[in-house]
């Protein structure tokens, strides 16, 4: 019975860490499906004559020129907003042809690295951060202004939730193409969904702004994040550590907790099979031997002489 009662308590706390770690592992599991697309992405453009890249970023340089008026539509409403671009939208800065990713952005305070795919439609938001595609195209330049979007609180993978903890100053470096375009964090502000229109370019500035829902689990609202473009530096996405790569220790302390009650759970109930067995063994030598002082206290030793 001690032992049923063991195993239901060891079961159940085995499912209590399963809940506990299922979110994280899904997560996990999307961060691996992410540094496949940016692996591949950098195989791509590592492949590609200066030429080429030369091209696309021209091709794309025009794209951004004919842009006159930024149309930004919430891409978490249905209909209308859920904008697609034209044909010629999806054959700018297509280095990886097979899923549509144009670049990879990665905000460091946060730990954030997450490929950029063409558009903002509810099927791209569920892999990865979207481009607006009435927007400039990240390839940075005066007068251009990006707009980025992603998910925040999707079980499966974090995306933007921690957006929230950008604070002005912090940045953000975009990789497009054999490019590397910096960027520092200078506002952030909350809006109704409706107020995202207001978003324009600046023909004196280089501009990149980041939209996500808030608060989490309510999604009432849209938080914007603007940054300008900075001289790159190396160091500045240093601290990143893939997701792939990073076991959290709050990971390795439940995993440890786990071994060790079922470490001492075994050894507690190999230990009480062998004790009952040997209890079991003994049990007729024992049951005489307190025979014999039973009888021995009764009637004394027989072999005495008067």
């Amino acid at each position: 019975m001690k032992f049923l009662r063991g195993l239901i308590m060891f079961l159940m706390l085995l499912g209590g860490v399963g809940v506990l770690l299922y979110p994280d592992f899904l997560n996990w599991q999307e961060s691996q499906q992410h540094a496949g697309f940016i692996q591949q992405y950098n195989e791509n453009v590592a492949l590609m004559a200066q030429a080429e890249l030369d091209y696309q970023f021209d091709r794309a340089r025009a794209f951004n020129l004919g842009i006159t008026d930024i149309r930004v539509n919430d891409p978490w409403q249905e209909g209308p907003n859920d904008v697609r671009g034209t044909t010629a939208y999806y054959s700018m800065l297509n280095f990886n042809h097979s899923n549509q990713m144009m670049a990879r952005i990665e905000i460091p305070s946060i730990r954030v690295d997450l490929p950029i795919f063409h558009g903002s439609t509810s099927a791209v938001l569920d892999r990865g951060v979207g481009h607006m595609p009435h927007t400039s195209l990240p390839i940075g330049g005066v007068g251009n202004h990006t707009i980025l979007t992603a998910h925040t609180g999707l079980v499966r993978s974090r995306l933007f939730t921690d957006l929230v903890d950008v604070v002005v100053g912090d940045v953000f470096v975009i990789t497009v193409g054999n490019q590397r375009l910096a960027y520092e964090v200078f506002e952030r502000s909350i809006v109704w969904p409706h107020q995202i229109d207001v978003l324009q370019t600046d023909p004196d500035r280089d501009l990149v702004t980041l939209v996500t829902c808030t608060p989490y689990g309510v999604n009432s609202h849209r938080l914007l994040v603007f940054a300008e473009r900075i001289i790159y530096d190396e160091e500045m996405v240093a601290m990143i550590i893939p997701v792939t790569n990073l076991f959290r220790m709050r990971h390795l302390g439940v995993l440890v907790l786990v071994l060790t009650v079922l470490i001492v759970s075994t050894y507690r109930g190999i230990h009480n099979y062998k004790r009952k067995k040997i209890r079991k063994k003994n049990a007729p030598r024992i049951l005489d031997r307190k025979l014999e002082r039973e009888y021995d206290a009764l009637f004394g030793d027989n072999d005495e002489t008067d």
